[in-house]
């Protein structure tokens, strides 16, 4: 790698006992509407029959976690869960199965962690803008959004009683922003959890966590694409029992009227968010967290972004839109990471 390029390691690595020394098996597919895939190195070397069987019964293991998530979680699904509490009437409740009530937890949690930069509960407004099950109609944006979203922000907010999450005014449930990094943490810990295994990578478009290291004695390396956007040198990171998720405003979005309309919406209007961030990428041990972070620190824009990702210690990239100096912007937190290697 050219000495430019910049090498982020996570602080406190603890070299592993060994080096695995087993095959290395791969395998994935296509699922929530993009792809997946798994890197898995065997701690021991086996056979070529063995080796195809491990891949062809992990590969059917990890396909069946990630069904479970999509048949749950998946506004697309009529009759999956999210779809059933939607269309409850005000203050009913539904019995949220596992794993989605864990994520759920998990996602109300980091609402109050944030005060409400990242908000499971767009679910109108997201549909309302097109970019979720529901084809965007004329009139269902602009004031009449807003009026919703104030009357939504004004009504108490939807809660979580064991298993049971109660319906409030205007709160449509949205885990989009933060389902497929769960998704990936799912499949990683339950490879993990196996023996046998000696290392792991697993991505869903894009969002990665890895485990251990290679044949190589390296960790599992992630070169981030910003690099070149942001006029940087190439930036390499380390997830050695690390995850990684980003977001940007160019990935799901439509032009009107000369203007780009981004997925990213700001939880205070549910309008598109209005930023001069093009992007984010960010580094958890959880790749859940990631996720919803990334997608939160874009709607901010960059001075209360670099505000949360200095509160809550967050290692992230931050990367401004065209025109703006210092495009890339590495929190203290990742700052850490960088070695000289």
């Amino acid at each position: 790698m050219p000495a430019s390029d910049m090498l982020f390691i996570p602080p406190q690595v603890t070299p592993p006992d060994d080096v695995p020394q087993g095959e290395e098996i791969a395998f994935g597919g296509e699922i929530f509407g993009t792809n997946w895939a798994v890197r898995l190195i065997l701690q021991e070397r086996v056979g070529a029959s063995e080796a195809a069987r491990i891949r062809e019964e992990q590969a059917a293991r990890a396909l069946s976690i990630l069904e479970i998530v999509d048949r749950q979680m998946s506004p697309w699904i009529e009759g999956s869960a999210i779809d059933l509490y939607n269309a409850l009437p005000e203050g009913d409740a539904v019995h949220l199965p596992e794993p989605m009530v864990s994520l759920v937890r998990k996602a109300l949690s980091l609402r109050d962690e944030t005060q409400g930069s990242f908000d499971p509960f767009l679910g109108a407004a997201t549909n309302a803008w097109g970019f979720g099950p529901t084809p965007r109609a004329p009139g269902q944006t602009g004031p009449k959004l807003r009026e919703q979203v104030a009357d939504r922000l004004a009504h108490p907010a939807p809660v979580l009683d064991g298993d049971r999450l109660i319906r409030r005014h205007g709160c449509d449930l949205d885990l989009n922003g933060i389902a497929k990094g769960f998704a990936v943490d799912l499949v990683a810990d339950d490879l993990r959890a196996q023996d046998g295994f000696g290392s792991v990578l697993v991505e869903i478009g894009g969002e990665l966590k890895g485990h251990g290291i290679k044949l190589d004695a390296m960790p599992w390396w992630v070169d981030l694409d910003w690099c070149s956007y942001a006029s940087t040198p190439a930036m390499r990171i380390a997830l050695y029992d690390w995850a990684c998720a980003s977001s940007g405003t160019d990935e799901r979005c439509f032009e009107e009227d000369g203007r780009q309309f981004s997925h990213i919406l700001d939880p205070e209007t549910g309008d598109p968010a209005i930023t001069d961030l093009r992007g984010a990428t960010v580094l958890d041990r959880d790749c859940w967290r990631a996720d919803a972070l990334a997608t939160a620190l874009v709607a901010l824009g960059f001075d209360r972004a670099v505000e949360l990702a200095s509160r809550l210690a967050i290692p992230c990239v931050l990367v401004r839109a065209d025109g703006l100096p210092e495009l890339a912007h590495y929190s203290q937190a990742l700052a850490d990471w960088m070695s000289n290697g």
